[in-house]
This record gives C-alpha cells, sequence and structure tokens, in this order.
C-alpha cells in the first residue's frame, strides 16, 4: 500500500510538472517568458563567473609581486561585486517563481532550490554564514572583522561571498564537464610557469621576483594552496576518466602538477600528494582497470622526480630555492629511482592479472587493509614519540634531538609555535567568545590584546605580525568560535564523504565526476592542516563544492526521473 502511495503522489507530481510544462511551451509560442530568460541566464552567467575566477584571475597582476595579495583581492572583490550584482536578482526573480508554483506542495525548500531537499553539505555551509553573521556581531573589532586583516582580507564580508557563491553554483548552475576543461589548461599554464621559475626561466618578466614568489599567483604558500585545489582535477580526471581525451587532458595537467608540487618549495605539498595518493589507492579496489591507473600515476610521480633530478645534473645552479628543503632533497634524491622499478613490476603484473578472465580486485583488498592499518600504526606510534620526547627531559635516546620529534617553537617550520598560539588564544577566551569566536579574521587582534602572549609571539617572529595559526581549522576556531569551527568542518567533511560515496555508487554516467570535486576539497582540506584560508584557494574550493553539489544534484535528479 506504501509503495502506492508514493507512486500515485509520484504520478501527481510527475503530471503537474507536465502541466507546468505545456504551459511554459505556451507561453513560449505566444512571446517572451521572463521566467524562462531567468532561468536561462543565470546558469549562463554563472557559468561566465567561474570562467573568470578560474581562467582569468589567476593570471591578473597590476604591479608585480608589489602588494600582490592585496591586487588580487580587489580583483575578486570588484568581479565578485560586479557579477552577484547581476545574478542575484534574476536569482531571487527565478526563487520567486518557483515559490509560487511549489507553494502548497511536498517537497518545499527543495523544490525551490533546484528539485531535491538541502542536503547535509547546504546546511552545514548555511550554518557557517550564519555563524560568521554571529561572531561579527559579538566582535570587538568591527572594523577588521567586516573586511578582515589588512593583507587578507578574510572577514566577514569575504566569507558570506564564499557562502553565497556556493549556493549559486550548487542549486543554479547547470553542470557542464567542459569547463573543467578549461580550469586544466588554465591551472597547467600556471604550474608550468610556476615550475620554469623554480628552475630560474622566466617566460614573463614580474616586476620583484625572486625565489619566494612563482608563476602569477606570489608567494608559495598561496601558490600552494591554489595547487592544492586544482590539481586533484587532472590528477582524478585521469584515474577516473573514460575517454581518450579526458585521459590525455588529465595526463597533461597531472604532468606539469606533479612537476611543480614537487619543486615549488613548501612542504605543504608533500602532505597533499601522500593523502591524495593513499586515498585514490583505497578507492583502486574497485576494480583492476583502476588500480592499474593508480599504478600509472605513482609510476608518473617517480619518472617527474627523477626528470628533475637530470635537469638538476645538466643544470647545477639553476634550481632556484633553499639547500635542505624537500623539494631539494626530492628532487636530487635516489629514491623515487628505486621506487620506480618496484612499481614498474607490479605494474606489469596487473597487466598480465588482467588478461585473466574472473580475477577480481576483491581478492587483493587485504592488502588495502594492511596498507591502511600500517598507516595507522605509523602515524600512532610517531604521535607517541612525539608527545614521549616532549614531555621527557631530554627525550628518548638517539631522538631527542630530532626536531621532527620533539614538539616545540620550531617543530614543522615553526607550526608548533603557531599552533601553540592559537590553543593559548582560544584557552584565554571565556563564555559565549568561546562559541561565536573574536571575529572573522580578527586571530590577530586578539591575540595583541594579551599581553603576555602577545610579547612571546612578538619575540618569537621578530616584531613580524602573526594573523593566523597556520591552521585552518585552528584558525576559524579562534574566529569564529566552536559554533563556526563545527559548521566549517561539516562542509568538508560531509562534502568530500557524500561525493566519494555517490562516485563510488555511479556505475556509469557523469556522476563518477564526483571523485573530482570530493578530492579536491579533500586535498584542499589536508593542505590546510598547516596553512590558511587566502584569496586564491578558498574561493575556489568553495566554488568546487558548488560544482560538486550542482553535479550531485542533477545525479539524484536522474536516479529519481523513471
Amino acid at each position: 500500500m506504501a509503495k502506492e502511495r508514493k507512486r500515485e503522489e509520484y504520478d501527481r507530481e510527475t503530471e503537474d510538472v507536465g502541466q507546468d510544462g505545456i504551459q511554459e511551451d505556451m507561453e513560449e509560442e505566444e512571446g517572451f517568458s521572463f521566467r524562462g530568460f531567468c532561468e536561462e541566464a543565470v546558469p549562463l552567467l554563472l557559468t561566465a563567473y567561474l570562467f573568470i575566477v578560474f581562467c582569468l584571475y589567476p593570471f591578473y597582476l597590476k604591479d608585480g609581486y608589489t602588494d600582490v595579495g592585496r591586487e588580487k583581492f580587489n580583483f575578486y572583490k570588484v568581479m565578485t561585486i560586479g557579477g552577484f550584482s547581476l545574478i542575484l536578482p534574476l536569482v531571487l526573480a527565478c526563487i520567486l517563481f518557483r515559490i509560487k508554483e511549489n507553494i502548497g506542495k511536498e517537497g518545499g525548500i527543495g523544490r525551490i532550490f533546484g528539485g531535491v531537499r538541502f542536503s547535509a553539505t547546504d546546511w552545514a555551509a548555511a550554518a557557517y554564514g550564519v555563524s560568521a553573521i554571529i561572531s561579527y556581531i559579538g566582535s570587538d573589532f568591527k572594523e577588521v572583522a567586516l573586511w578582515g586583516e589588512k593583507g587578507w582580507n578574510m572577514g566577514l564580508m569575504t566569507q558570506l561571498a564564499f557562502v553565497v557563491s556556493y549556493f549559486l553554483v550548487a542549486h543554479f548552475w547547470e553542470y557542464e564537464e567542459k569547463l573543467l576543461l578549461a580550469f586544466m589548461a588554465a591551472a597547467a599554464v600556471v604550474f608550468s610557469l610556476g615550475l620554469l621559475n623554480r628552475f630560474s626561466i622566466f617566460p614573463i618578466e614580474i616586476q620583484g621576483a625572486n625565489s619566494s614568489f612563482l608563476s602569477t599567483l606570489g608567494n608559495i604558500n598561496w601558490y600552494c594552496g591554489f595547487w592544492s585545489v586544482l590539481f586533484p582535477v587532472g590528477f582524478v580526471l585521469y584515474w577516473a576518466g573514460e575517454e581518450i581525451w579526458q585521459r590525455l587532458c588529465g595526463f597533461l595537467c597531472t604532468l606539469a602538477g606533479i612537476a611543480t608540487g614537487v619543486s615549488q618549495g613548501s612542504n605543504s605539498a608533500f602532505i597533499v600528494f601522500a593523502g591524495l595518493y593513499f586515498f585514490v589507492f583505497c578507492l583502486s579496489f574497485k576494480s583492476i582497470s583502476r588500480m592499474k591507473r593508480f599504478l600509472e600515476l605513482a609510476v608518473l610521480f617517480c619518472a617527474v622526480c627523477q626528470g628533475l633530478r637530470l635537469w638538476r645534473i645538466l643544470r647545477p645552479d639553476a634550481f632556484d630555492y633553499y639547500s635542505g628543503t624537500w623539494s631539494d632533497w626530492i628532487t636530487y634524491s635516489r629514491i623515487t629511482l628505486f621506487l620506480l622499478v618496484p612499481l614498474c613490476i607490479i605494474y606489469l603484473l596487473f597487466c598480465l592479472t588482467g588478461r585473466k578472465k574472473g580475477m577480481d580486485m576483491k581478492n587483493f583488498r587485504i592488502v588495502r587493509q594492511i596498507v591502511v592499518l600500517g598507516a595507522a600504526v605509523a602515524a600512532g606510534v610517531y604521535i607517541f614519540l612525539l608527545v614521549l620526547n616532549t614531555r621527557v627531559e631530554g627525550g628518548i635516546r638517539f631522538m631527542g634531538k630530532l626536531s621532527s620529534l620533539v614538539f616545540s617553537e620550531h617543530w614543522g617550520s615553526a607550526r608548533g609555535a603557531t599552533w601553540s598560539a592559537g590553543v593559548e588564544i582560544y584557552r584565554n577566551m571565556h563564555g559565549w567568545r568561546k562559541l561565536a569566536g573574536a571575529g572573522p579574521d580578527c586571530f590577530a587582534m586578539y591575540l595583541y590584546t594579551l599581553p603576555d602572549l602577545a610579547k612571546s609571539v612578538t619575540k618569537q617572529f621578530d616584531g613580524a605580525r602573526l594573523t593566523n595559526a597556520h591552521n585552518e581549522w585552528l584558525t576559524v576556531l579562534v574566529n569564529q568560535g566552536l559554533f563556526g569551527l563545527l559548521c566549517y568542518g561539516s562542509i568538508f567533511c560531509s562534502a568530500v564523504c557524500r561525493y566519494v560515496r555517490l562516485a563510488e555508487k555511479a556505475a556509469d554516467g557523469r556522476g563518477k565526476y564526483l571523485y573530482i570535486f570530493g578530492l579536491s576539497a579533500f586535498a584542499y582540506t589536508v593542505h590546510n592542516i598547516v596553512s590558511f584560508q587566502q584569496i586564491l584557494s578558498t574561493p575556489f574550493v568553495f566554488l568546487m563544492l558548488g560544482m560538486g553539489e550542482a553535479l550531485a544534484r542533477e545525479n539524484k535528479n536522474r536516479q529519481i526521473m523513471p
């Protein structure tokens, strides 16, 4: 009976949709339809906005690297205000039409925003926007909280721009797969310029160039943040793509992405490499072809590192960065050469295995369990040694002098100092402020109201102003409190889990490309364990989340319709 009732309800809904469609067709025959214009114009304008953000914005420079952060933000601000001023009135009109059409019908808000109910990611993003507003209202530093700390600009208006852009793309944009090719092409050019710059080749002369700046983005930490969002696009497209052109484009973008990732100089890139390869390895047990592609990506990583090593041997003075860094070591080490041989052997074995009928990756899943368990044990042992070495005076024998195994202000490129400062700031907050925070991008403002901590931080960083904890979630905790952190964390946790799960269920069709958006959000999150929100990465990841949500909604609608 329940099934029959649901079927009757569905028939009534489809009948209503059919009647609406007939009415719209009649309106079109009679003449101009304002609703039709709005429904068609909004996706087109959003596509134009996405193209400008992903393909033009990365290349914008005004006075070279002079105040590049401020100039990039000004471009983003003008572009977003201009774009939203065109898009939002049309979106409002679409919402009013949908409310009028669906008033009294079951489904409510879901019908108004694209035919399906709000997802967990939608609710988390909306709650995060509310948390930013609450934090601003309760802040003692409203002037700074509105647009953010000078040079960072992560204040209330910027946070709301991220949330609004997510919702616009998620619920009013029509997913267009080929747009990803434009994104990859632009990213590949940015990556290639960064690679050439690191090896002392400057196709474009940029004012203020030095070893700390790369490509058209500037500071290597900001460059690496952008890379963390866009590198997974080509990587996953090569791994999951079916068409030859998809795999070719993915390969070229991945090639440039690996080369610049290992050479650019920021250690956070290696955390992304480790996390991304580990995640994709675990997902590759779905089929032998997927595992073969993963192994091809692993071979490519080693081959690129050896190619850069050969480049450095042929041009010893070309590499323009500090000796002793991870980038210096990996691009001059033979370790990837030694890894290349067993990887090639395993790949050949899988090629031979794939020819045998009846072979299934389920037979190899014990390997995944062993690797996951090994990674968990290694992480546990490291944390245990870190705690023991830090608490025991002098540390463990032979280990007490290793900086990586002693948590101090110098640990992790001074992350020990910045994380400790963030924890101390939050510990000094009281009452409702622990829930609402100091205000959007008010980390520094609150820090320097604490005399003892301010004195210590000033000494540690030679007078430089500490504007964030160099850990995104810890910074959000200080700026927007526990409520803001829970909302922000829920955005990324829900998106990664949902998009990967939906992609796993999609046997064919476009649904499998949800991997791209899930892994992009994952890579950004992993990277920002030791980094921060900034104008060259966070806008991109929120738009990627919105694109993923648009694809997820399309996939859900396709499953609902007979």
